[in-house]
This record gives structure tokens, C-alpha cells and sequence, in this order.
């Protein structure tokens, strides 16, 4: 019998969709908000709304979910131990110095934002 045969088919492994909805949503809301998602163009407000009223990193916490989701899904303990230069890159090569971006550049609006919703969740 054809093992392939004897499965769901299922169309995504579900530890997989998780992080890919967080994403999604994140970039709906800030295409929505009129900002936008690449880090290379500038960020023209501060988006409260949608999965950034939980966290303010969103995005990467999809990626987070989605790199534990392949491992899962492909039953891969090296893709979990990525997860931590891979979170150390994320955390001081992106996040920090978006922080600082943000905050020169929209200041108490930004704080405030800050002060209300956590970094991760």
C-alpha cells in the first residue's frame, strides 16, 4: 500500500499555518494602516490596531511560529536549534534598532506604544 495514499493530504501542517496567519495579519494591517512592511522603506505611523495591539513585533513572531512549525513538520531538531541565532539576530540586529528608529522618529506617540504592548506577547 502507498503510504502517501493513507494520509489526511492535508494542505499545510497546522503548527505551520499558525505562523503564517500571524504574518498575514500583521502585513493586512499595516498595508491597511498605509505604512509600509519592508524595513528598507520608511515607517510613516504607528499601528496599533489588529495583532499589534498584543505585540509590537508581530511579524517575527510569525517567523518565530513558522520555524517551529517546519521543524515539527518535518520532524527536524536542527531547524529548532536555528531558532535561537536566528532569535538573537532578529532581537539585536532588527528589532533594536527599529525600537531606536521609531522612537526618534515618532517619540512620545512611540513610547507610549511601547509602554502599553510587549515586545513579544
Amino acid at each position: 500500500m502507498d503510504d502517501t495514499a493513507d494520509t489526511a493530504q492535508v494542505i499545510i501542517r497546522p503548527p505551520l499555518a499558525w505562523g503564517l496567519v500571524v504574518i498575514a495579519g500583521a502585513i493586512v494591517t499595516v498595508t491597511r494602516a498605509g505604512s509600509n512592511v519592508p524595513t528598507n522603506l520608511p515607517t510613516t505611523t504607528i499601528v496599533e490596531s489588529g495583532p499589534y495591539r498584543f505585540t509590537r513585533n508581530p511579524i517575527y513572531l510569525g517567523m518565530f511560529l513558522g520555524l517551529i512549525g517546519l521543524a515539527i513538520s518535518f520532524d527536524n531538531l536542527w531547524l529548532l536549534m536555528l531558532l535561537v541565532p536566528f532569535a538573537l539576530v532578529i532581537r539585536y540586529g532588527v528589532v533594536a534598532r527599529e525600537e531606536a528608529y521609531l522612537e526618534r522618529k515618532f517619540g512620545d506617540v512611540y513610547r507610549g506604544y511601547r509602554s502599553r504592548v510587549r515586545r513579544w506577547l
